[in-house]
């Protein structure tokens, strides 16, 4: 198992060049917390043949030229398949080392690339990947509680992929829904499925940004406005029959026929309620559901941006499929993903459930397992999130979490709190709902031996169904033991620096740095020579490079930023160079971008090698080190002739100039 394409490749190798040590499979990226390598696992040892074409025979055998790495018509249209998945599982790692939004953004990238669910090129996908990130850095800040919802998505996403691996409840009810088997072909269509629906599933949170921030401000403005009696003032959207508007007609009437149609053959037969009565009336729900038109049912308390999500994300995907011409032609996985993404915030929860009139949970064999994983997920991704709002930014949070599976039908779910500040942890109220040692609810009812976090889930989701020893009843004990909290020291995360931007452009420095490669400065042909003639493998090399600027800078004792602060901003290296105690900067930066470079390389199975050197005339052969995956330069720095140092040198000029441009940043020293 693993990466079938690669291991055949080394053998194909050895037949032509007579090398044996070639096309090496790393080891997977280490992680110490078991939900993480097993979301590594799961795209390693599950994901087998990823988007491989098995329909031309030259294709599975590997003799063809179809495939890119470093250009085209380089390697086999199947290992570049399988090149772009161990791609995805670097990235996976990178960010679960991190947990920052850089390395979230290589995340959101390479699904996009390998699934293209919105279309071929960056331009499909540019605004998604970067519209949440931008917008709630910047704009949320004002509001009262806000925290990340950027980076949190890629955990709902990793969280997911260790559960559908490891729970095999779970698998069977995925499978069964569509009629897959237990193999790599139903891994692959989970992968695909779940990505869109958990990296994508609070793109429309900027909508609700702007309805909060006002309330927030009318609130701290006078205190006798309290939004929970519903006296501050709020942001509403008009317009909405144009916005919802498609070539299919209404998104809201085509949501609300889907929805019914999902939820009717399982979910409604607990209710009283008929198919065609709920689907009216949840038709004229999501109709006001960004307008309030109803005050007296106070849902203008909230701004729904689970609503917007779907909304952006069906205008998208029917803008990208012109093909699809009617409801019946969209793919069914694909509705069952809106559609997940749609109720997960509040509509499920609490208004249809109003208008349903119960109070009943999803259930796993409600046949929805996208909405059932993504609402499980999404209540369990509560740390490590950046805290932007005023009253969000000083409150205790875990650091980290963990899950186990002790069996193929349960879980158990870890929290970790940080050490150095347990006096406030302990009094933390994130901490308290946590411990399974009971609670009061608003009412006065006392629940004992019980984890109010644990049971607000089990509201929405019977926890039940994946956790057997659960106790529904929260007038009983809850013997399951399913959730820990635990303080424990923090440990320093790797790839976060000083050095920090509101903004995301690192698809345009990385445009811009391959375009100095190839001699190209015009913003069409940086475009042609980087999306037609680059693998994944190799634009993230692009973007790597565009990120590492942070860590070259602290190397000299510099940062960047975009705010004004009251340092020395650096104009020129070349400039600085010339100063006392500077002289060997741009050598430092140099050699910090080498070793960065053979890091990444070693970590997608690289290695040093000399044999396709002055093969072709005297030039090196690029197709067999393509083929090979053997490179001359991964050598230490010290060892590289002066004509490659330079190499590493060029373009952190050309970033200087980059950040100017894109970003308005500055560079500044840490100290004079």
């Amino acid at each position: 198992m693993g990466y079938c394409a690669l291991e055949k490749m080394r053998e194909l190798n050895r037949q032509q060049y007579g090398i044996d040590a070639t096309v090496q499979i790393p080891e997977l990226p280490e992680c110490p917390r078991e939900y993480g390598r097993e979301a590594l696992r799961f795209v390693r040892d599950c994901c087998v043949d990823l988007k491989f074409d098995k329909t031309d025979v030259s294709r599975t055998a590997l003799l063809d030229n179809d495939g890119r790495s470093g250009g085209k018509n380089c390697i086999p249209y199947n290992m570049e398949r399988d090149l772009d998945r161990l791609s995805f599982e670097a990235a996976i790692g990178r960010f679960l080392a991190s947990g920052s939004r850089e390395d979230a953004f290589d995340i959101y990238y390479c699904y996009c690339e390998i699934f293209k669910p919105f279309g071929a090129g960056y331009d499909a996908t540019g605004l998604l990947l970067e519209m949440l990130s931008e917008h709630e850095v910047n704009a949320s800040s004002l509001m009262m509680k806000h925290r990340d919802h950027y980076a949190h998505s890629v955990y709902v996403f990793l969280i997911g992929l260790a559960i559908y691996k490891n729970h095999a409840d779970f698998r069977k009810a995925y499978l069964a829904r569509y009629g897959l088997k237990d193999d790599a072909a139903g891994a692959c269509h989970f992968l695909e499925f779940w990505g869109m629906t958990a990296l994508f599933h609070d793109i429309g949170y900027p909508f609700e940004i702007a309805h909060q921030q006002m309330k927030a401000y009318v609130c701290r403005l006078d205190k006798n406005n309290n939004d929970d009696y519903g006296f501050a003032p709020y942001v509403s959207y008009r317009n909405m029959d144009e916005f919802a508007v498609s070539r299919l007609g209404d998104l809201n009437e085509l949501y609300a026929r889907a929805v019914i149609e999902r939820l009717a053959e399982e979910y409604l037969k607990r209710t009283e309620v008929e198919p065609y009565y709920a689907q009216l009336k949840l038709e004229k729900t999501l109709k006001d559901r960004a307008i309030h038109e109803n005050p007296a049912e106070k849902d203008y308390l909230y701004m729904d941006h689970a609503y917007f999500s779907g909304l952006i994300l069906a205008k998208t995907y029917l803008a990208r499929h012109r093909e699809i011409t009617s409801y019946e032609q969209i793919p069914f996985e694909v509705l069952d993903s809106f559609c997940a993404i749609l109720l997960h915030n509040s509509l499920f929860k609490f208004t249809m459930r109003g208008f349903l009139h119960t109070s009943e949970p999803m259930r796993l064999t409600d046949k929805q397992p996208l909405a059932y994983l993504l609402m499980l997920c999404d209540e369990l991704q509560c740390w490590d999130r950046a805290s932007y709002g005023q009253n969000t930014r000083g409150g205790i949070y875990a650091f980290d979490f963990d899950m186990t599976f002790p069996t193929p039908h349960e879980m158990r779910w870890v929290y970790y709190y940080d050490k150095a500040y347990e006096e406030k942890v302990l009094n933390a109220k994130s901490y308290c709902t946590m411990l399974p040692t009971g609670y009061t609810k608003k009412s006065g009812a006392v629940r004992k031996d019980r984890s109010k976090f644990v049971d607000d889930i089990d509201e929405i989701i019977a926890l039940k169904d994946v956790i057997p020893a659960f106790e529904p009843n929260v007038k009983q004990g809850d013997p399951s033991g399913v959730i820990e909290a635990k303080i424990e020291s923090k440990k320093k995360k790797t790839g976060l620096y000083l050095s920090d931007s509101n903004y995301l452009n690192l698809y345009e420095f990385a445009l811009s740095l391959n375009g100095r490669y190839c001699d190209v400065s015009t913003p069409e042909e940086m475009t042609k020579a980087f999306e037609e003639n680059l693998s994944l493998e190799y634009k993230l090399s692009n973007i790597a490079q565009a990120k590492g600027f942070a860590s070259q800078l602290e190397k000299i004792g510099c940062f960047y930023t975009d705010r004004a602060v009251d340092y020395t901003p650096v104009i020129s290296f070349a400039d600085l160079i010339k100063e006392v105690g500077h002289e060997h900067d741009l050598e430092t930066i140099a050699e910090s971008e080498h070793d960065r470079w053979c890091r990444e390389k070693f970590s997608l199975g690289w290695q040093y090698g000399t044999a396709h050197r002055g093969k072709i005339g005297g030039k090196d052969d690029s197709v067999m080190r393509e083929r090979t995956r053997l490179h001359h330069d991964l050598i230490p720095f010290a060892q590289l002739p002066k004509e490659e140092q330079g190499k590493d040198v060029a373009p952190m000029e050309k970033m200087l100039e980059l950040i100017r441009e894109y970003d308005g940043l500055t560079i500044y020293r840490m100290e004079d």
